[in-house]
């Protein structure tokens, strides 16, 4: 089924929301799976993917525990591609001209935080992880070959590679079901559940008969 951006969207940041996510990184969620689809990437997929194997973990042991040293850990093992992509983009105009991140989830969903951080620092950057590389900076380049990754380590380094095929934009995407169930159900999580009172508040006559 095809969807348009705000549709992705909205349901990628209910879809956080519901899994736990606070309303900022819910809303940088959608940020990134709307980013993804519209260059034609699995980014809505690969946030269901995400949402789904993180459900019920404490996010403390998902952030990066050091942002100012050259290699980027989670206490808990795993690093969470959307709270590492928002931790990058405030350290945009300090990175090292290399660094490593271990063990990102998902981490095509780091993508458009990486364009992002290049675009404050005004500087090509390049990412990769096995499968996958991305040149991001006056225009995005890329491929990638296993973008449901579980877990891989992506070397994040300054400077570009321009043989790496141009990514062109695009307004609707093509959702696969699957994940667009996932995101659904874990968007009904935000939706509060019916009272007697919401019933008789809501459309329709309620109690009352005006025949």
């Amino acid at each position: 089924m095809s969807w348009s951006l705000n549709e992705i969207e909205s349901l990628a940041r209910k879809a956080a929301r519901g899994a736990g996510f606070s309303w900022g990184l819910a809303e940088e969620a959608g940020y990134a799976a709307r980013w993804l689809a519209g260059v034609n990437l699995p980014g809505p997929e690969a946030l269901a993917n995400l949402l789904i194997a993180q459900d019920g973990t404490a996010f403390s042991a998902l952030r990066p525990t050091h942002t100012d040293v050259d290699t980027w850990q989670a206490s808990g093992g795993t690093l969470c591609p959307i709270s590492t992509g928002t931790a990058l983009g405030d350290k945009a105009r300090m990175l090292p001209a290399q660094c490593r991140l271990s063990d990102v989830a998902q981490p095509l969903l780091l993508v458009p935080f990486i364009a992002g951080a290049a675009n404050i620092a005004q500087q090509t950057l390049f990412l990769e992880w096995p499968g996958a590389a991305f040149h991001v900076g006056s225009n995005l380049r890329g491929c990638v070959t296993t973008p449901f990754a579980q877990a891989q380590t992506v070397l994040l380094k300054q400077g570009g590679r321009t043989s790496l095929p141009l990514l062109r934009c695009q307004l609707r995407y093509d959702l696969a079901p699957g994940a667009a169930a996932d995101l659904n159900n874990l968007a009904q999580r935000t939706y509060a559940p019916d009272t007697d009172a919401s019933r008789l508040g809501g459309a329709g006559a309620g109690l009352s008969d005006n025949d």
